[in-house]
């Protein structure tokens, strides 16, 4: 385990004759890291994140490679914990490290914007989102014929073109170009056939994030 995540045997969170097989609990600063933890002897473990009184997180994994995941913290205690199956003699270890992917980060930015996003949750709607530089489809949405409301909005350049098709080609929503300053622009849709293509451009290779949703009208 000390060779397979590049730390000492005798460091916090490597193995130990006790259960949990690893277990390491550590104060932290606001910021991004990533945990990474390996182990032996059995199929698979359970690795097992708690920060401060949050619900715990539990990630299965197999013991076959070095599992890493990315954890963006708010700061204070965390603690984390690798358990094998029930009576299975194993070994693992846990380490976290400040995160050194910048694309870590920016997803989770991503994720974070998303999740802002179109609150609240309406019901019976399907909700998706995309980011690019380029022209970029999303047939995501599963959702039967009938009449519904389309609410988008997009970040990064001044403007979007949006358009809308059906699944089978359809034009439902002809190009129209949307102002990207933070407004949820909001339209009436009917689709004739099941599901939808959004279709969304930036224009000039300028990233975009874009988060839409169709919600059933009444």
């Amino acid at each position: 385990m000390a060779r397979l995540l590049g730390a000492s045997a005798n460091d916090p969170g490597m193995p130990s004759g006790a259960e949990p097989a690893g277990e390491l609990s550590i104060d932290l600063a606001p910021g991004d890291y990533t945990v990474r933890s390996a182990c032996a002897g059995v199929f698979g473990v359970e690795l097992t994140i708690v920060e401060g009184e949050g619900a715990p997180l539990t990630v299965p994994y197999t013991c076959d490679s070095v599992l890493e995941r990315f954890l963006r913290h708010a700061g204070g205690p965390v603690a984390i914990r690798v358990t094998p199956p029930t009576g299975k003699p194993a070994a693992a270890g846990v380490t976290v490290q400040p995160n050194a992917d910048p694309r870590a980060s920016e997803l989770e930015d991503l994720q974070e914007w998303f999740q802002q996003q179109l609150q609240p949750e309406l019901p019976g709607q399907s909700a998706g989102s995309a980011n690019s530089n380029t022209a970029i489809s999303s047939g995501s949405l599963s959702v039967t014929p009938g009449k519904y409301k389309l609410h988008f909005v997009c970040d990064g350049p001044s403007s979007a073109q949006l358009s809308v098709a059906s699944w089978a080609g359809a034009e439902v929503l002809a190009p129209v170009r949307v102002r990207c300053n933070g407004e949820v622009f909001e339209t009436s849709v009917t689709l004739a056939t099941e599901g939808a293509d959004l279709r969304m451009e930036s224009g000039g290779g300028t990233e975009a994030r874009y988060a839409f949703r169709l919600v059933p009208s009444l």
